[in-house]
């Protein structure tokens, strides 16, 4: 008890200041909470298409334009998410909070949208899977991840262990991707298959999904909560909004997230490449490791590589790689050992920046407090948040809409050429686009070597207009 009253004393008087070195335990307890955040968002992500073409029955068009719509809402209530933790004053500070009491709520959520009622018509079917998804991606997914993504601030100010909590994060997170890749169709199946091998699947995976979250939720601390320059400073929404889109690094930053998850689309169509190019639902399993486990090793080292060279070399170095493999992902596109090889060098490319994307932000997030005195740590997170959820909405309607487009016909062994296609474009040729793009993003993020001088003017409380600005 009196161990709980100290972190409640110590999180009520956080100011911006330099952090201690966080524990490894710590760090661990931080990353389980995207272990379980996958286990909604990308069971939905990876298997809500197949699952209403193929057992309820809506087409992948109509479910393409429902995810869009979602997102489109979900890119708005993250903006306000984020002024809502800004402006949030607790015990257990900001953002704990809010990854704490949404995640049961997300995990029943996540059962109920992959057990759409039989008994329903076409018409009720449809508004139903728009209401919980919209439930889901709109409100408590949103919640619980600006929450949870705005913790990396929260918690340090260091920038090695900024780096440190987002490979960790995404180690448990690729875990987690690489099971739902790799199980859910067997656990589907020796279910029972149907819906009933989905309704068991999901019941699983909804306490995958609240459980660990809640442990992050309940037992990481804040330490590093960014106070307003003066009382009278407005911290609502329309102020915010002004600041962050007056900075060039943190519209690049959502760039950045856009095209992130923009290229992801071969995550939802590689159980379609799968089961129509190899004609194997189970070799998804296979493309879903090579994928994910050179990721998971790679982000083990990626703190190291990056404290070397700096996070903008590292990254834009680690991109080119990842090109060369999807060139090599067109060469061997229907050679299953070509192509997974080719995949293991695409994903060892990514590495790198997946493991700086939450720093790229927080150090965003310092950034602008430096230039405007204003705290937007929950807000910078929140926006691009926003640019996530966008991308992969369009990411599902891109995947939806090119099925529909390329005449793909739901449960039908063989496919038209068209169809093949599309599900081609959709793993190898757009991801490689968005690689492309995405160099010339992050190349234009130059802010780095301003950085150090920058986190010793907070420090020392000169941000807004006491700040040095011939800094930069």
């Amino acid at each position: 008890m009196e161990s709980l009253k100290q972190e409640l004393h110590e999180t009520k008087n956080t100011t911006t200041v330099r952090t201690p070195k966080l524990k490894m335990m710590e760090k661990l307890t931080f990353g389980l909470g995207d272990f379980g955040a996958n286990y909604s968002w990308t069971f939905i992500a990876s298997f809500i298409t197949i699952y209403m073409t193929d057992t309820v029955g809506i087409s992948a068009g109509i479910i393409g334009t429902i995810i869009l719509l979602a997102r489109v809402f979900d890119g708005v209530s993250d903006i306000f998410m984020g002024t809502i933790i800004d402006n949030t004053n607790s015990r257990w500070g900001k953002a704990r909070p809010w990854v704490f009491m949404t995640a049961p709520i997300l995990g029943i959520l996540t059962f109920m949208l992959f057990n759409v009622p039989s008994g329903f018509g076409q018409t009720g079917k449809i508004t139903y899977v728009f209401i919980v998804y919209f439930l889901i991606s709109v409100i408590f997914y949103t919640a619980n991840n600006v929450a949870y993504s705005s913790l990396t601030s929260f918690m340090t100010t260091d920038e090695k262990d900024r780096v440190s909590l987002g490979s960790i994060r995404f180690i448990f997170a690729n875990i987690a991707v690489l099971s739902i890749s790799s199980f859910t169709t067997v656990l589907v199946d020796n279910f029972g298959g149907g819906q009933q091998g989905w309704t068991i699947t999901a019941a699983i995976y909804g306490l995958l999904c609240a459980v660990p979250l809640m442990i992050t939720g309940w037992f990481v601390k804040e330490r590093n909560v960014a106070e307003k320059k003066n009382e009278k400073q407005k911290t609502s929404f329309i102020p915010i909004i002004k600041v962050l889109f007056a900075n060039k690094y943190f519209v690049l930053a959502i760039i950045l997230y856009l095209l992130w998850y923009l290229r992801q689309t071969e995550t939802g169509v590689r159980i379609y490449y799968a089961t129509y190019i190899f004609e194997n639902p189970n070799v998804m399993g296979i493309l879903s490791t090579a994928s994910l486990l050179p990721l998971i090793i790679g982000l083990f080292f990626a703190p190291q590589i990056v404290g070397m060279y700096g996070l903008r070399k590292s990254v834009n170095a680690g991109l080119m790689v990842s090109v060369v493999g999807s060139g090599f992902m067109m060469i061997f596109s229907e050679n299953l050992t070509g192509l997974v090889v080719a995949t293991v060098i695409n994903a060892l490319g990514l590495v790198l920046l997946q493991a700086g994307l939450s720093a790229i932000v927080a150090d965003v997030g310092d950034l602008v407090y430096w230039q405007s005195g204003v705290p937007v740590q929950g807000s910078v997170f929140s926006l691009t948040s926003a640019g996530m959820k966008i991308g992969q909405g369009l990411t599902a309607a891109l995947v939806g809409w090119a099925l529909q487009f390329g005449g793909y016909i739901a449960n039908s062994a063989i496919q038209p050429e068209s169809a093949t296609f599309a599900i081609k474009a959709m793993f190898i040729y757009f991801p490689l686009l968005m690689i492309v793009l995405m160099i010339i993003t992050v190349a234009a993020m130059n802010y780095e070597k301003f950085m150090p001088r920058i986190r010793q003017e907070i420090l020392e409380g000169r941000v807004g207009e006491d700040r040095d600005k011939s800094i930069m």
